[in-house]
């Protein structure tokens, strides 16, 4: 789930599936990354979204919408989470395996730091 209520092109979102190679690659993998234009400047003092550039994330103003849409999906800042959840699991990989558990997984307001915390607490408890 994406809730930037702040910023009414984004709003509220949520996109569900059943992750397989068909649906990664079919509905979750070209999803770009996104940006709010307001904070940009702020991100790129703080070194962050060097490689970022229009052509693999879109931006988003506060005030006029999408800036260089138009999106792939109409929730792609959703299912652009659910491939950074994906990547993060993917962390999680043991002797080979692809990595993502089968599992049924909620992820709100979630981020890269809250991902990796999850599967380093998950490889605790399983691993040990």
């Amino acid at each position: 789930m994406v809730s930037l209520l702040q910023v009414p092109a984004i709003g509220c979102q949520w996109f569900s599936c059943s992750v397989d190679a068909y649906t990664y690659s079919k509905q979750i993998a070209s999803s770009r990354s996104f940006c709010i234009y307001e904070e940009i400047e702020n991100m790129r003092n703080a070194g962050l979204i060097q490689g970022g550039s229009i052509e693999n994330a879109i931006v988003c103003s506060v005030l006029s919408g999408w800036l260089n849409g138009p999106l792939r999906f109409c929730n792609e800042p959703c299912r652009h989470k659910i491939l950074d959840l994906i990547g993060d699991f993917s962390l999680f990989a043991q002797n080979g395996h692809q990595g993502f558990p089968f599992s049924h997984l909620i992820a709100y307001k979630a981020g890269h730091s809250l991902h990796v915390d999850f599967v380093r607490r998950l490889a605790n408890i399983l691993l040990k």
